[in-house]
């Protein structure tokens, strides 16, 4: 009688461990599903943006930056609540690659954890250069015309940093994928080009605003549409191989 209840306890350790295993592969599935569908919807409204007034230049005259912001002030809002929306749902694709990769790496892994703060600083200077350019849309009528360039040259200045962060994050998804397979080598190829040419475009941070059409300015808008070609193919991978297992490594 002992030797048979024993038994069954174990075999009901034995299920139980199954249908946890099966429900946290059915939630991974789910995650990754969410992941990849709110990276969609970043790529659309980022596309949508396009279409939205363009940011005055900051070597713009102030009156002038002043009479563009004012006279399409609504457009301008449009633009930023556009990419507000597009914030949180880049958050949430971010999110999900951070636990697919931390599932593979573990919860100690220093890959998965350069990817997470880097995604951290990369979103948090996003929101800070919104913040700027909502400070223009909003008091453009209010403020001293003098301060819009200063503002907007700012504003500038906190997107250039984003570059660091954004080189971070793509070397840390980069090597992350490539040692794990938690998802194609490709992509994790991928990720480590787009990593070097955002290395190379941040010495044009120093170079003059109205100088774009050199070596590096090329190389700074190659870098920007190998970043949004990422997220998408993260996005479709995600989709396509949601809670699957990680590839074997040859």
């Amino acid at each position: 009688m002992e030797a048979r209840a024993g038994s069954d306890m174990g075999g009901q350790a034995v299920g139980g461990g199954m249908l946890h295993r099966a429900d946290q592969h059915a939630r991974a599935r789910e995650w990754d599903r969410i992941a990849a569908i709110a990276g969609l919807i970043f790529i659309v409204l980022f596309v949508a943006n396009f279409f939205t007034p363009e940011t005055p230049m900051a070597s713009d005259p102030p009156d002038e930056i002043a009479a563009t912001l004012i006279s399409d002030r609504t457009g301008h809002q449009w633009s930023l609540l556009l990419g507000f929306i597009a914030d949180i749902a880049l958050i949430v694709l971010l999110a999900g690659l951070w636990s697919r990769l931390r599932r593979s790496e573990g919860p100690a892994g220093i890959l998965t954890g350069l990817f997470a703060l880097a995604s951290a600083a990369f979103i948090s200077l996003i929101l800070v250069s919104e913040g700027l350019y909502l400070t223009l849309v909003q008091n453009a009528d209010q403020i001293d015309p003098s301060a819009l360039s200063a503002l907007s040259a700012l504003d500038n200045t906190v997107g250039a940093a984003i570059l660091p962060a954004a080189a971070a994050m793509f070397l840390g998804v980069a090597a992350a994928i490539v040692s794990t397979r938690t998802l194609p080598a490709w992509l994790g190829w991928f990720a480590a080009l787009t990593a070097v040419l955002l290395v190379v475009s941040m010495t044009g941070v120093f170079a003059d605003p109205l100088e774009e059409d050199g070596f590096v300015g090329i190389v700074g808008f190659a870098a920007f549409i190998l970043m949004v070609l990422w997220f998408l193919a993260a996005s479709i991978v995600l989709l396509m191989r949601a809670g699957r297992e990680p590839e074997t490594v040859a």
